[in-house]
């Protein structure tokens, strides 16, 4: 016996969202190199002032990723999709 294929449609909101770790791992290297060059002249502290940096160029990376998720997320589209069960 085969029986008919079930059919179901609803509405669905696609959107883009940011990857959180390449935006943490951009601003922390970005920071880590600023930083550096910041504390070239200071070399007892190069070490400290590339690790805080790091870390707080990752913070403001995190902090970017968020804004342009709320960016993006007024942006997102609707459609309609279906599901067919055997």
């Amino acid at each position: 016996m085969s029986q008919k294929p079930t059919v179901s449609s609803e509405e669905v909101s696609i959107r883009r969202a940011p990857k959180y770790l390449a935006f943490s791992l951009t601003g922390f290297f970005l920071g880590a190199v600023i930083a550096f060059v910041a504390g070239l002249g200071t070399a007892e502290f190069a070490g400290l002032l590339v690790a805080f940096g790091g870390i707080f160029g990752g913070g403001i990376g995190i902090l970017a990723a968020l804004l342009f998720d709320v960016y993006l997320r007024g942006r997102g589209s609707k459609l309609q999709a279906t599901k067919t069960v055997e």
